[in-house]
């Protein structure tokens, strides 16, 4: 970092200038520099403006770390500058433009996730200008990621006040600050905006997310969390087949319950049942069973069932429902609605939002009563956008989110979030119920499937870093409707470690789809990392461009860590797409899993790509390449499991898509093999792998193909649950 005289800032590596000169909105009186020590380590200090908001930029000693920071020194009024992406404080502005020549860094590839609906992914070049947008939002967006040709990445995104910060895009400027909609501003408050740097994208997001987990201390709920996070469910939202829609022959809650009733009668063990904004009065109520396919934004009037849809109430349908736990959606608050006048809210133009927990602690103990698990908050967006006073002063987003939070802790009941910005997804570091978070747009809904993959897997690596459990949406199967893509919907509903939602009309779900994600019993078979896009794939736009889009995600046992990599054609045209899937690069993000895989190996390069479509082993090299070639939508699927020293490759159940996921098999290495323990009460699984020689298992038969090096063992699961199983290479 270099600062000027006059207070400008140049950031970037190696001499050269990434952003463009930065500058202050406000007069400039640069100080001296100032040793000083915070909760992130040493840093030198340099005042850079000194008025009514002091702002300072720090440079740490033991990490690559500059932190931008505005303090307000006197209480500030009348603030607001009539547009949100454009600050009241800016610290700093970038021009991109104006860099010197020479200074660009080669190869500069950016991406950014913009402040709307499951926080939209968005690639720039060099200019960092021109970011395809959402344009009924804000333009702005973060976190923001620049990378050159080596891989060399700085991240600029907030360390805290997340609803306040902002990074106004396009127009030749990045606009760094408080964003234009707030009007007071209390003395002493400050925020604080990070560039990081890294090795790669995905280790910067890493690294920034540690820094929020640990600053706040966050404690995530387990993997497995609740009944909509444990089990499939059965969904009624925009995409599925009952979202304003009815069975013929059936009322709104017959649907439902036929639905469920036949996924039960063919073994498909749903666990929750989300019932969406379908059962509650809206503003303008919409009709049921018409063509019309709109999401109108409309407020609700009264969280409560609509009688001419449930005459009969909640209770009554989940009894029908065998008293399966609900997830119960809900949005944005109409002015006109009457617990707006009941209860402390803001009110503006035709919405409000509450302005104390009172509102949402009725709703939540309107979920106890009913018999909901899981409150899903869709809108989060249009509740932040729709009511100015949210935005008028710092703070009031995080307390009205940590206020729900409380009131569902207490009340024993966890939150799904929906239509949340990046700031949504970071200020769950604060709370302690959101158990998942949706990462795309609507299936079915606004783009095609492949562009919805892609948004999915991008968003995804946002959420990972903060240790969010995506959700993929509701998927439909009946090839009616879905062509040929229910099973790779299927696919990356399994492997986001979040809800499997199926939405299919009666007679129209696969039962063996469905199973592919869970045991008998229901568990979901999950990895211990959600998908994700790699780095190539976050900067290319696979989206947009026709270039291949290849995610990842692992399963860690102590024998090492199960890689399963995930090649799609998500672009819109229709030309095939032909590249390489590079197991050199996906190796090395080994270092992002959360658990130890073991001890170092040998000859860590050895493993075994297990081609789950073709239903083929391959052993390879570490820096060897899978060949692939799509059609438009089309998908490859690749488990990558490690070598171990006795020559034996455990790939494990073959007929799940997370094929060593813990819940079904954990993996030991021995000194002559492995030792498994297989799971699944009353089940018979038969675990596959790979072996030069044919390995062998006491008191059972390994059947071993010489030519493939295929091997297979059949195992009975006692009602015990689990079974231990030796191998012998």
């Amino acid at each position: 970092m270099d600062v000027a005289a006059d207070g400008t800032v140049k950031v970037g590596l190696d001499g050269q200038d990434w952003f463009g000169p930065g500058r202050s909105s406000l007069p400039s009186s640069v100080g001296e520099p100032v040793k000083s020590v915070d909760r992130l380590g040493a840093a030198k200090s340099l005042t850079v403006v000194d008025r009514d908001v002091r702002c300072s930029v720090r440079a740490y000693d033991a990490r690559p770390l500059l932190v931008f920071r505005c303090e307000a020194k006197v209480e500030l009024t009348d603030i607001t500058t009539g547009a949100f992406d454009r600050p009241s404080v800016a610290w700093p502005t970038f021009t991109p433009g104006e860099r010197e020549k020479g200074d660009t860094p080669n190869g500069l590839r950016a991406l950014v996730f913009q402040h709307c609906e499951f926080a939209l992914p968005s690639n720039a070049g060099p200019s960092l200008d021109g970011w395809f947008l959402l344009p009924h939002r804000p333009a702005t967006g973060w976190p923001m990621l620049l990378t050159r040709s080596d891989g060399r990445t700085l991240l600029l995104a907030p360390l805290d006040a997340f609803h306040e910060q902002t990074i106004g895009l396009n127009g030749g400027t990045l606009r760094c600050g408080w964003h234009g909609d707030l009007e007071t501003v209390q003395a002493g408050f400050a925020t604080d905006l990070a560039v990081l740097a890294a090795d790669s994208p995905r280790s910067a997001l890493d690294a920034w997310g540690r820094m929020l987990l640990d600053a706040a201390g966050t404690a995530r709920p387990g993997r497995w969390p609740d009944a909509v996070g444990s089990r499939p469910s059965y969904w009624t939202d925009n995409g599925s087949a009952y979202w304003y829609k009815t069975e013929p022959g059936h009322d709104v809650a017959g649907s439902i319950v036929a639905a469920v009733d036949e996924l039960r009668a063919n073994n498909v063990p749903i666990g929750a049942v989300q019932l969406d904004s379908w059962f509650y009065p809206h503003t303008e109520l919409r009709p049921f069973d018409t063509e019309e396919w709109v999401v109108p934004p409309t407020a609700l009037t009264a969280w409560d069932a609509r009688p001419d849809v449930l005459p009969d109430g909640i209770a009554a349908l989940r009894e029908r429902l065998h008293h399966l736990p609900l997830v119960a959606h809900i949005r944005h608050l109409s002015a006109h609605a009457p617990i707006a006048s009941e209860t402390p809210t803001w009110t503006d133009g035709e919405y409000a939002a509450p302005s104390t927990p009172e509102t949402y602690q009725r709703w939540l103990d309107q979920c106890v009563a009913w018999g909901v698990e899981t409150l899903e908050h869709d809108w989060l967006v249009e509740v932040f956008f729709g009511v100015r006073a949210m935005r008028s002063e710092p703070g009031r987003a995080t307390s009205w989110q940590e206020g729900i939070d409380t009131a569902a802790r207490d009340r024993g009941i966890t939150l799904q979030w929906c239509m949340g910005t990046p700031a949504d997804f970071a200020q769950t570091t604060t709370l302690t119920q959101v158990t998942s978070v949706r990462t795309s747009g609507d299936h079915g809904y606004i783009a095609t499937p492949g562009q919805l993959w892609a948004w999915f897997c991008t968003t995804n690596a946002l959420a990972r870093s903060l240790d969010l459990m995506p959700f993929k949406d509701v998927f439909r199967a009946d090839p009616e409707v879905a062509d040929e893509n229910g099973e790779p919907e299927a696919l990356l509903s399994a492997l986001s470690t979040g809800p499997v939602g199926l939405g299919d009309r009666v007679g129209r779900m696969d039962p063996v789809l469905a199973l592919r994600t869970c045991r008998a019993d229901g568990l979901l078979v999950k990895p211990h990392t959600a998908i994700a896009a790699t780095d190539e794939s976050l900067l290319s736009g696979p989206a947009f461009t026709p270039t291949l889009l290849v995610a990842e995600c692992t399963s860690e046992h102590s024998a090492g860590l199960w890689t399963y990599v995930v090649a799609m054609h998500a672009s819109p045209g229709d030309e095939p797409i032909s590249d390489e899937i590079r197991l050199g690069s996906l190796r090395r993000l080994e270092g992002t899993a959360e658990a130890d895989p073991g001890p170092a190996r040998s000859d860590p390069a050895d493993l075994v790509a297990w081609d789950w479509r073709k239903g083929t082993a391959t052993r390879l090299a570490h820096d060897a390449s899978i060949p692939v070639s799509l059609s438009r939508q089309d998908w490859a699927f690749h488990v990558l499991a490690p070598v171990l020293d006795s020559g034996l490759a455990v790939i494990g159940d073959v007929t799940k898509f997370v094929t060593a996921g813990d819940a079904r098999i954990e993996v030991s290495e021995t000194s002559t093999g492995a030792r498994l323990v297989v799971k699944g009460a009353g089940e018979r699984i038969t675990v596959t792998g790979w072996a030069d020689v044919a390995p062998s298992s006491p008191g059972a038969i390994v059947a071993h193909d010489r030519s493939t090096g295929v091997w297979t063992l059949d195992i009975d699961v006692p009602d015990r649950g689990w079974a231990n199983v030796l191998l012998h290479g």
